[in-house]
């Protein structure tokens, strides 16, 4: 099985800026206790691009089965659910092959 990078690019508004953060760790939160033990899961981490406020990116990094089950259990489903409130507008995401991240703004967290 091949492992799969997905990038994500969401914006919200300048005044929901500083809630995004929360909401990432409890999302993270939600993958450790859910995805991570699988194995199918590698990595999380979240930037901010710190020349445009409400800009965030977040890569991902899975084993192909962990893609196919992302964000199938109830935790990570209700968190994502309040990221998807910020938004603006729908998230940008897109499959990196082969996964390749350089610098990319303000790393924020990770696990």
């Amino acid at each position: 099985m091949n492992n799969v990078g997905v990038f994500f690019k969401f914006r919200v508004a300048p005044k929901d800026d500083a809630k995004v953060e929360p909401v990432m760790r409890e999302i993270f939160d939600a993958v450790a206790k859910e995805e991570f033990p699988t194995g199918n899961v590698i990595t999380y981490t979240l930037f901010r691009d710190p020349g445009t406020i409400g800009t965030w990116y977040m890569f991902e990094y899975f084993t192909a089965k962990g893609s196919a089950l992302h964000a199938t259990g109830p935790l990570v489903m209700e968190r994502g659910g309040k990221l998807v409130e910020l938004m603006v507008e729908p998230y940008e995401r897109v499959l990196l092959s082969p996964v390749i991240v350089h610098g990319c703004g303000e790393p924020i967290s990770s696990k």
